[in-house]
Formats: C-alpha cells, structure tokens, sequence
C-alpha cells in the first residue's frame, strides 16, 4: 500500500450537460480503479457550490489532492478557484497554480505572459466588442479570449477583413463573456507538444501533428468545436492527429525548445500541452494549456500511452511530482486572483 491517500476533486453543477456529467464521472472512476490497483488508497469528491465541505474530511498533512476540476471562473469549483482553496488550506495537489491557472484561462494574459518572455507568437489584439476591434493583418481567426476547449470556434472564425472580424467580435460577445481575440491565421500543420516534469526535469515526451490537407478552404483548416469534440462530423473525421509527427531532427529540436519556454513563461507545473503552428517554417506559439485532461482517453495520456507510458504509469508519474511538495506546513496565504468576467453567457 502507498503510504499517501489520494483525494480526486472534481466539479459539477445544475449547468453541466448530462453527457459530460457522464463522461466526468466516468472518468474518475477509471482513474480511482486504476490508482487502486496500483496500490494507492484512493477517495473521490464531487463538488457543486461548496469547496470547503469537499475538503473536510481530509486533512491536507495526510491526503494528496488530483486537482481534476474544471468548469469557468463563475463557478466553485473552476480549477484555479479550487487551486487557490487547495493552496490557501495547505494542500500538496497535481498541476499548476491556481495563479497561473487562472492567467492562461485568458488569453490575452497568456499571450502577454510569453511576450514578456520573448516566446514567440501570432501578432493578435483584443476587444470587449466589435467597435474596440483594430486589426491590419489579415487572414486572421477571431476566438472568445476567456474560453478553451474550442469554445466559440468554427469556420467563421477565420476572417479576411477588418469588418468580417468586427462581426465575428460581436457574434461571440452575444454568446461568451469575456470579450475576443483576434491573431494572424497561419494555415500550416498544427503540432500539440506534450511535456512534463518540473525545473531541469522537464521533458517533452511526445509531438503530434493534425494536418489539414483534406480541407482546400483555409476557414476549414482549423481546430474548430467540432474537429475537437464531435465524432460524426467530418471535421472531426478527417483532421485526426498523427503522432509521433514526423519531423527533422532540427524541426523536432525546434520545437521542444519553443515548448519548454512556453510551458516556463505561463507558470506551467507537472504538465501541459503546447499547440504551435508555423509561420514561414518558423515555430509559433497559439495556445498554452497548462491544465490539459489527464483522463484515460485525452490526448495527454494518448500521447504518453504512443511512447511507452501506460495510464496507469502517468497517473503515478503526476502523484509523484506532486507528492514532492507535501511537506508538514501551515495553510499559506495565497494572492487573491484577478478578476475577469469569463463566464459562458
């Protein structure tokens, strides 16, 4: 028996769909049956409006936490809200920080936070609305700036003038809060780079590509909603990743390195998956997802399951990572995070 329980926290509420209530508490069963049968003692908590309460029953000196919620900044149990509770009681859990967590939930933050760094990445700006928007180069593709997962992307997306962007500004306001980005289009093949590790152990463990050679117009050249999420539709069907990709030595140094500073520039910890697409052959960053689903069929565990490493090998890997941090403490004071409006409408 492992000498440390695990808690696996995760949310749900009246707005989440059916399906995905479904697929969430599918998921971690998977993951509880799996660390059980590696030996570890294992509990799971469902929260809905009261974190605290999650939490009672499992004293932060004695339980690691798999901090595996999700959710937007309105609800409990939003991951960087449940990182903060978890920091604030003096908990050890997986991934980031509930600071850093929360930055790259926006992406105009994320995007400053790699400027800053000098990592590069599509020109782009932001708007609250449609007359906030200034913008000269086009194509380029038009996203909500607080959402991941694909939310609000779709063909239209992709825009080839300023008054076509202005109308997908204000098609998104109707539906997201949070106001748009807009970035340079560049229509190459798109690489997801997955990392893990912490400080002169991070390592990249593995690259895929999505090619998008079946799709002559470029607005279909894109990871829209429904490539990432919906099997029926062509979409999806015909832009399936490849990994390994096949690259050069030289493209593959390229891009581990371009990941590793990307992953470091936003505060990454543990894990993360960096997507880059190519600007005239040069690598550049489009998205840092430093709370990417570690679920038995998410691209993460795909992709370290290609290279040797089994679910239940990953799940103890991030354990152990975080297992490094649990050290007898005092609940810490933890900064309280910006405010955004980031909420679905």
């Amino acid at each position: 028996m492992k000498p440390t329980p695990i808690l696996l926290l995760y949310g749900l509420d009246e707005n989440t769909l059916p399906v995905d209530a479904e697929v969430t508490r599918h998921s971690i069963q998977r993951a509880e049956e799996t660390l059980r049968s590696c030996g570890w003692t294992v509990e799971s908590r469902e929260v809905k409006d009261d974190l605290p309460a999650a939490l009672a029953a499992f004293p932060p000196e004695e339980w690691l936490v798999f901090n595996l919620c999700e959710g937007s900044p309105s609800q409990p149990f939003y991951y960087a809200h449940a990182a903060r509770e978890l920091e604030l009681r003096g908990y050890a859990y997986t991934g980031s920080a509930s600071a850093a967590l929360h930055e790259t939930q926006f992406k105009p933050l994320m995007k400053r936070a790699l400027e800053a760094q000098n990592v590069p990445t599509p020109r782009w700006a932001a708007a609250e609305g449609p007359d906030d928007l200034f913008f000269d180069c086009f194509p380029a593709i038009v996203k909500p700036a607080a959402e991941h997962c694909s939310f609000g992307i779709t063909r239209d997306s992709v825009v080839v003038s300023l008054e076509a962007a202005r109308q997908q500004v204000a098609a998104i306001s109707r539906q997201y809060a949070g106001g748009a980005i807009i970035e340079e289009f560049l229509d190459s093949d798109e690489y997801g780079i997955s990392l893990w590790g912490n400080g002169n152990d991070l390592e990249v463990f593995g690259i895929s590509v999505i090619r998008y050679d079946a799709f002559p117009d470029p607005r279909d050249r894109v990871c829209t909603f429904d490539a990432k999420w919906l099997p029926e539709t062509d979409a999806y069907k015909k832009t399936m990743p490849t990994c390994p990709a096949p690259l050069t030595p030289a493209m593959q140094t390229q891009l581990e390195s371009l990941a590793k500073r990307a992953h470091d520039a936003c505060g990454g910890r543990d894990c993360s998956r960096i997507d880059v697409r190519l600007q005239q052959g040069r690598p550049m960053v489009l998205d840092v997802n430093i709370n990417c689903a570690v679920s038995e069929n998410s691209g993460f565990v795909d992709t370290a399951r290609i290279f040797g490493w089994s679910y239940s090998a990953v799940l103890e890997r991030l354990a152990m990572m975080a297992l490094k941090r649990m050290t007898p403490r005092q609940p810490v004071l933890a900064a309280p995070l910006a405010q955004h409006h980031a909420s679905r409408a």
